[in-house]
């Protein structure tokens, strides 16, 4: 007996001490930054997502819930002429007006694994509040309204008959930002028949759709300032009944961690914890859960898009990709066209498609690729074409892509290079080789010694004898007539002495002299000549200065035109030019309605207008030395003190960080740099990585490319971008630059002094 006992007791300590050795997240940074992204994601590579709710039954276009309610816009105007006026037949009316009677999750899931997606993700609930599941904590769900189905539920269902072969599950929510998003929906008309008539969303009926009035008059399309309790709580619960009923391997919030203001992001780690705690009970006390996030501190710093954290989750890019490789596993979310179903909508090449999965892999990532169904729940011919071509491409070359990992370097131009196990390099080439051969001059071994490979072999072409050779040179190969080239070409290269090679030879790659210099010489460059002291240019070839004498001006034909405005600085992208008055006070004009930013309203609106009739909105509180404002809208100056700001949710954000010059450029998520102490820094969104340089005096930064353009104290210019820099010496000295567009093409303002 006291053996048995013993016994019992040993096993109890033994089972005791297995179950506190399994990992257990707490809702901290701290704790979350234990995780690991999960071994099958780095694997899969490819995942397939579908975008579909009432947006898709419109067939307009994505946003369709909050931009319904906004008079005058596109569809505004298609609810006005389809369905009536958003008083009378509001976007529950949408919701219950769409069927989906011809939705078949077995049928999609199918056709993406047979494409060759290895996780299949679907949209459990966007910005419209409306949930695609048996919604525990929400009565307006797709089972109680809508196509009467559990959408989720089917397509989990589905996946999981593909759990043997190794296929993984997720979902995405984007819900989080309903609070401020849709609350366009209390708004009405301020012209017209329909003037002064309220909107549906003012009907406290349906106000578990519509939601409340947000307390602190929030409705721009980010994530709320300052949530309510109420909010938090029920996004919080939601999520949990997610996870519990359909315990998905991959999961998705359309930005940061969520709450900005008071929560702190608190309710966001809770959520994240949860997840991660669910999926090691699930699975034998393993996290196979991947959280995406997106790194949105670049464009919001201060996490008004919600918080990012290195490694508590993986990184998430939209429709964006790294310059080179990241260590960690990451993710690119895309879309074949738009992000919902747009009746004639335009979708992208085969190609286009193929060719950035390889990119995005050769840098340690994964594409996670949209295609949304009609209204009808169905593909259309066009999406179904599209995908098979990219199936019978993976077919072929998918080995690839899955469970690859980098190789020493991406690759440049069109080559990219991945390697599997000790043995195997892949080459993909994107373009039809010149003069039918394939040369790479960094794949050579270290001197002295040999790769040793034994076959060279284009996939899909294996019965075929290629002719190559390896030497101290690098590897060229022969690429007969009889191969097709068709989206990128790969050749699996294999031999018994890879690791031999010349890091050297990979080094040089890093030398952005002969790219950056190309780039330059690309560009649709102008000179102004002159005594201006700041020069800016926009998107559509306009260009403004500040004279010698204080004067801002606009200069068209070679001809000035003046504005009665003194000012100190300017700053010009494609949502508004923005400046700095003699005594600090900074001013914004807008080219068109800038969503993203909120400005002063009401009482405290202050505005002027300039002599050529622009109206001038004062951005109040602060004193300013110089600015400029991103693509969205978002302004960011240089304050007396030397302190970099910035103007979001109506008030200025100061930053830790003096600096004496800055500059914004880039895309929609953006890039700010400033030149601090004569040299350059640019802003990562967690912190500023210096790049170098040297007495430099004057930047700015390109739309498509972000490539910054900085100029010295002796009128050079040197170019920066995320792998390297290069020097250019102007004909003339510059004293300024201005990065614009010309026609869609990148294009340098240069201003020299007579």
């Amino acid at each position: 007996m006291k053996i048995k006992l013993i016994y019992f007791i040993s096993i109890g300590i033994i089972l005791l001490g297995c179950a506190s050795s399994e990992k257990h997240f707490e809702p901290t940074i701290e704790s979350l930054q234990q995780y690991e992204t999960p071994e099958w994601f780095g694997k899969a590579k490819f995942g397939i997502w579908v975008c579909w709710n009432a947006y898709a039954h419109t067939a307009v276009g994505d946003w369709y819930a909050r931009n319904m309610y906004i008079e005058g816009h596109p569809h505004y105007k298609h609810h006005l002429k389809t369905y009536g006026h958003p008083s009378d037949f509001g976007y529950k009316d949408v919701i219950q007006d769409w069927e989906g009677k011809e939705f078949d999750a077995q049928y999609l899931v199918d056709l993406f694994v047979d494409v060759g997606a290895k996780y299949i993700v679907a949209m459990a609930n966007h910005h419209d509040n409306y949930d695609l599941w048996d919604s525990k904590y929400h009565s307006w769900n797709s089972v109680n309204y809508g196509p009467k189905r559990d959408v989720i539920g089917e397509f989990y269902d589905a996946v999981h008959k593909y759990e043997d072969q190794g296929i993984r599950w997720g979902v995405t929510s984007h819900v989080e930002r309903a609070s401020c998003w849709f609350q366009t929906n209390k708004g009405a008309d301020k012209i017209g028949k329909y003037a002064g008539i309220p909107y549906d969303g003012n009907d406290k009926k349906y106000q578990e759709l519509y939601l409340p009035p947000d307390p602190n008059g929030d409705k721009k399309p980010t994530q709320p300032s300052n949530a309510p309790a109420f909010w938090r709580e029920n996004w919080l619960a939601r999520c949990k009944d997610l996870f519990d009923k359909y315990d998905p391997d991959f999961f998705y919030v359309d930005g940061g961690v969520p709450f900005p203001g008071d929560d702190k992001g608190q309710t966001g780690l809770e959520m994240i914890s949860y997840l991660y705690n669910q999926s090691i009970k699930r699975n034998g006390g393993k996290n196979e859960a991947v959280m995406a996030i997106k790194d949105w501190y670049k464009k919001a710093p201060l996490g008004e898009w919600g918080y990012y954290y290195d490694g508590i989750a993986t990184l998430n890019l939209e429709r964006a990709r790294l310059p080179q490789i990241r260590k960690m596993p990451w993710q690119t979310d895309t879309s074949i066209g738009d992000w919902t179903y747009v009746e004639n909508g335009e979708y992208r090449s085969a190609s286009e498609i193929i060719q950035e999965l390889i990119d995005i892999v050769s840098k340690n990532g994964n594409m996670l690729l949209n295609v949304s169904p009609m209204g009808n729940g169905k593909l259309d011919s066009k999406a179904l074409d599209l995908l098979k071509e990219i199936g019978d491409w993976m077919k072929i070359n998918g080995e690839s892509i899955y469970d690859t990992k980098p190789w020493l370097t991406s690759g440049i131009e069109n080559y990219r290079l991945v390697t599997k196990g000790e043995n195997t390099v892949y080459l993909s080439v994107f373009d039809e080789a010149k003069e039918t051969r394939v040369f790479v001059p960094y794949f050579v071994p270290e001197k002295g010694k040999s790769l040793n490979i034994n076959a060279v072999k284009a996939l899909g072409h294996e019965e075929i004898d290629l002719k190559w050779s390896s030497t101290t040179a690098g590897l060229e190969i022969e690429v007969p007539e009889g191969i097709e080239f068709k989206h990128a070409l790969v050749f699996k290269i294999q031999g018994d002495g890879l690791e031999n090679f010349d890091d050297q030879a990979i080094q040089k790659l890093f030398d952005r002299t002969e790219a950056l210099t190309e780039w330059y010489e690309k560009q649709d460059k102008s000179t102004i000549v002159g005594n201006y002291k700041h020069i800016g240019t926009d998107y559509k070839k306009r260009t403004w200065a500040i004279r010698s004498d204080n004067e801002l001006v606009e200069i068209k034909d070679n001809k000035e035109i003046t504005l009665g405005i003194k000012a100190k600085d300017i700053g010009v992208n494609s949502s508004g030019i923005t400046y700095v008055d003699m005594v600090g006070k900074v001013y914004l004009h807008t080219f068109h309605y800038l969503e993203w930013v909120d400005f002063p309203e009401g009482k405290d609106r202050i505005t002027h207008n300039s002599k050529d009739e622009k109206e001038w909105l004062k951005l109040p509180g602060i004193k300013a030395k110089h600015c400029d404002i991103t693509q969205t809208g978002t302004v960011w100056v240089i304050d007396e003190e030397g302190i970099v700001n910035y103007y979001n949710d109506g008030v200025w954000k100061a930053i830790d960080k003096r600096a004496d010059d800055i500059a914004c450029g880039g895309g929609w998520v953006g890039c700010v740099a400033a030149i601090c102490n004569g040299q350059l820094e640019r802003f990562d969104g967690t912190h500023w990585t210096n790049l170098g340089g040297t007495n430099l005096t004057a930047l700015d930064i390109s739309i498509h490319e972000e490539v910054i353009v900085t100029v010295n104290e002796s009128g050079g210019i040197t170019l920066f971008d995320r792998m390297g820099i290069a020097k250019i010496q102007p004909k003339e000295a510059i004293n300024d630059v201005s990065c614009g567009l010309k026609d869609g093409v990148e294009s340098l303002m240069l201003s020299t002094v007579e």
